[in-house]
């Protein structure tokens, strides 16, 4: 958890909600960011600071 992501899994989570295998989904939040989310991330500067 709390990784950077790669924009080909940006891309791949991308490539699911438009396919078929998605077709039941809708109005969801998916979030493609390497675990921030659910360690509860406090703010975006905070994330990204060297």
């Amino acid at each position: 958890l709390r990784r950077n992501v790669t924009t080909a899994e940006v891309g791949n989570a991308a490539a699911f909600l438009c396919s078929d295998l998605a077709s039941g989904i809708s109005g969801e939040i998916l979030y493609v960011d390497g675990g921030f989310n659910t360690t509860a991330m406090g703010s975006l500067e905070e994330a990204t600071a060297e």
